[in-house]
């Protein structure tokens, strides 16, 4: 199957979001300091292009394909996998934009969570690169 080219994009661009989202908690962990504008700026881009790729794919002819039964329980996983994980970056980006406007470093106080949701955020996105070399490569 060809590679279209917006999901090349996508792919791509999801790789940025995710050095950046891990770039604004390994800087704010060190420095103490909440990058607020870079954090709105890459949720605004993840919202605005890789959400709604997400829905266009669903919509378009692309959802009505037929996969193997492996590439339908990844696609399943990772789908609903990334939505709850990106509720959970927005969730996680304010409560830690606030902490820090308080004087307190949210991801040095919480290194569990911190850890979790940077461990929970990379099986997100390797589930959506096992996707994508699945659909396209296998």
């Amino acid at each position: 199957m060809p590679i279209p080219v917006w999901s090349l994009i996508t792919l791509c661009t999801e790789l940025v979001v995710t050095a950046s989202v891990y770039a604004i908690i390994w800087r704010s962990y060190r420095s103490g300091v909440f990058p607020t504008l870079f954090a709105v700026l890459v949720l605004g881009y993840e919202t605005l292009f890789n959400i709604s790729y997400m829905l266009s794919r669903e919509l378009s002819s692309a959802g009505a394909a037929v996969y193997s039964p492996y590439e339908t329980a990844l696609a399943i996983f990772h789908g609903i996998f990334s939505l709850v994980m990106f509720a959970t970056l927005v969730m996680f980006f304010i409560a830690a934009m606030r902490a820090y406007k308080r004087g307190d470093n949210y991801f040095r106080s919480r290194p569990r969570l911190t850890a979790a949701f940077a461990v929970a955020w990379g099986v997100s996105i390797l589930s959506g690169i096992a996707l994508f070399a699945s659909l396209y490569f296998l």
